[in-house]
């Protein structure tokens, strides 16, 4: 029995983030996107295979615990929608915000297209935002902290 085109495309997407947002094999995004892949979005999003590399690393060196879980997952036709959680402990800089120890969670949903088995373009929404807010919050306060005289 084959499977759907709608299960080969979820299979595509749980190894992207088993396999290498989780497990770190970025060697494997190749295999994953399509080398004309696109990540729409706020400002110019990575390209290729070669750009979510590079993405990635920036993520790890940040967060170098970033956990991906896919909460739901629909897929019909050439598309898969997520709903993912994430989470992390800050132990890198991101944004020019040093290293806070701080431990965050953030939600997205992402929505993808897939052709040939390979994922070719991304969309997305992040309530990321709120993080670096709060990680620029605690910083600030950390920073405070170690500038005060001890009395």
């Amino acid at each position: 029995m084959t499977d759907s085109p709608e299960a080969t495309n979820k299979a595509v997407v749980e190894r992207l983030v088993r396999d290498i947002v989780n497990g770190g094999q970025v060697d494997l995004l190749d295999e994953v996107l399509a080398d004309d892949f696109v990540a729409h979005g706020v400002g110019p999003g990575p390209s290729g295979p070669e750009g979510m590399r590079r993405l990635i690393a920036t993520w790890r060196t940040a967060f170098p615990d970033w956990q991906d879980h896919i909460e739901e997952m629909v897929a019909e036709d050439d598309l898969v929608v997520l709903k993912i959680s994430a989470r992390g402990t800050h132990d890198g800089p991101l944004l020019g915000i040093d290293p806070t120890g701080e431990a965050v969670q953030w939600g997205m949903i992402e929505m993808v297209r897939l052709a040939d088995g390979k994922i070719t373009e991304q969309w997305g929404y992040s309530d990321f935002a709120e993080v670096v807010r709060h990680l620029r919050k605690v910083a600030a306060a950390q920073s405070e902290q170690r500038s005060e005289p001890e009395a």
